[in-house]
């Protein structure tokens, strides 16, 4: 597994790309998933295969994870938030890559004078 440490500003699209190699079965599926903390029962964000998570069109090993502006709506600034991204197929469950997420606060232009 990877440690690695995402930061971006709260309210905006953010994307992270991750290539996985060296499987023998087929990705059943894929999830991104961010909690307050590891214990937690409920999820704030997730993402799987299909639904925020797409597959490179140009390499077929690489994915891209999409964090649309509005799903960090409710989500706490200067706060390390836990997510990892785990891959699923016919024969194991891996997570690849966990970390922490954490939100800037730096809304200089935000909705309310987006005009």
């Amino acid at each position: 597994m990877v440690r690695e440490n995402l930061k971006f500003i709260k309210g905006d699209t953010y994307s992270r790309g991750f290539t996985i190699e060296g499987l023998k079965t087929p990705i059943e599926q894929i999830y991104f998933t961010v909690k307050n903390k590891s214990s937690d029962k409920h999820y704030l964000i997730q993402k799987r295969l299909i639904h925020g998570i797409e597959q490179d069109t140009d390499n077929p090993n690489r994915y891209v994870v999409i964090i649309e502006a509005d799903d960090t709506n409710d989500m706490k600034t200067n706060y390390n938030y836990v997510y990892d991204i785990e891959i699923i197929t016919i024969s194991m469950k891996r997570t690849i890559i966990a970390g922490n997420l954490r939100l800037e606060d730096w809304d200089i232009t935000s909705k309310a004078n987006e005009v």
